[in-house]
């Protein structure tokens, strides 16, 4: 018994003793068995990175929910107007006049009022189904293109309505706009995955 009794007091005394030391870099030693410093601390490290981080995730899941719909609305006007011209044909522009109407001009523009919903139906379908975001781009430069081909016409043809050149600015400044905002969320998101990494 009394042989039993060292041993026993021997051990108790040892696996007191490694609680300062060992507990701190590993914790496979009796510390981080008991669970009481080690255990405590990580607890509240990982309830304070669970707040921070679904903060930032809704953040910059806002951020590209507002930028979808505004893609949306933009898809949705365009095709709009292209769905009028195609049913109005030139009667629908201003300053078109009651005179003759030209069946040449009249086809060729009812078939680029239909190339106008197949625009506005690409940015609702870049939106909606947004793996497809890196051809906004091309769909861009298309609406680009058309106003630097409404800056031509104003050049050759003379001055159009005010309708018309209120459209060519939006044509031509909308598209460098809308590409500009998303190369900016898409780095603010990838700074913010970096930094929950890191974190």
């Amino acid at each position: 018994m009394s042989s039993n009794t060292p041993d026993n007091t021997q051990p108790d005394r040892r696996s007191s003793s490694p609680t300062p030391g060992p507990g701190t870099p590993g914790t496979s030693g009796p510390a981080g068995a008991s669970g009481r410093s080690p255990s405590s601390q990580p607890a509240g490290k990982t309830t304070k990175k669970d707040s921070t981080k679904p903060a930032k995730a809704k953040k910059s899941g806002s951020d590209w929910s507002v930028f979808r719909t505004v893609v949306v609305l933009v898809g949705l006007v365009i095709a709009g107007f292209g769905g009028y011209y195609l049913i109005t044909g030139t009667a629908g522009l201003p300053e078109t006049g009651d005179g003759p109407v030209n069946p040449t001009l009249e086809n060729q523009f009812r078939f680029f009022a239909a190339m106008m919903i197949g625009v506005g139906a690409a940015f609702v379908t870049i939106a909606v189904k947004f793996q497809w975001a890196n051809m906004l781009w091309l769909v861009c430069l298309m609406v680009f293109i058309g106003g630097i081909g409404r800056v031509l016409s104003w050049a050759f043809s003379g001055t159009p309505h005010y309708l018309l050149i209120i459209l060519m600015v939006v044509e031509l400044a909308f598209p460098a706009a809308l590409l500009v905002w998303h190369g900016y969320i898409a780095k603010t998101t990838a700074l913010r995955r970096e930094y929950d990494a890191r974190s």
